[in-house]
């Protein structure tokens, strides 16, 4: 009979001790799947959609400079990028890309219709000034050249994630200063304008 309540109670706690371990499971998988929320929410917050727009990216500059020694064209492009940016990009699997667009009276001096994926310089040393450098090596007269001082208002901007797919597009790079988001012809591209 000793026997008898013996098993019983080894069964008893092999029972309570397997429901416990089930509840400890169900804690941990609740647990991570909570973890993996979160982490996906910290993703979703270092998006960089609909973030590429003044004042948390500012065109300052943007300029051209010919080198006929070396016959390089060269378009300098300073930019600025507020603290959300800068932590964003921080993250090493967010990067952007910088695309330049040229004026169409530009495509038979310049052969092309936009310039190369350039990757941005990575932020660094809480810095948020940044320049970029678009370099041509071309053979250019001084006719051409003129062309296109002429037409520097043409030049627009193609910016790409780390995908190199566009995400935003900003429109006459030269006068960019005198942005106004209500007026301006600059965009920034989602899902939705597709």
């Amino acid at each position: 009979m000793f026997y008898k309540y013996t098993y019983a109670i080894i069964i008893s706690i092999i029972f309570l001790v397997g429901c416990n371990n089930s509840e400890n499971t169900n804690e941990k998988t609740a647990d991570n799947s909570i973890e993996s929320e979160q982490a996906n929410k910290s993703i979703q917050n270092k998006s960089l959609e609909k973030k590429l727009l003044p004042p948390k990216f500012n065109i300052s500059n943007f300029e051209m400079n010919y080198f006929a020694d070396n016959k390089e064209l060269v378009f300098l492009m300073n930019y600025e990028i507020d603290v959300e940016l800068y932590e964003i990009l921080q993250d090493n699997k967010q990067q952007i890309y910088f695309s330049l667009e040229y004026p169409e009276e530009l495509y038979d001096i310049l052969k092309s219709k936009n310039s190369e994926l350039l990757l941005a310089e990575q932020p660094k040393n809480y810095k948020n000034k940044y320049q970029v450098q678009f370099k041509r090596s071309l053979d250019l007269n001084t006719s051409q050249l003129e062309k296109i001082k002429e037409n520097i208002s043409g030049f627009n901007l193609i910016i790409a994630d780390h995908d190199k797919e566009a995400i935003a597009h900003f429109i006459d790079l030269a006068g960019f200063n005198n942005f106004d988001p209500n007026t301006s012809n600059s965009i920034h591209i989602d899902d939705t304008t597709n």
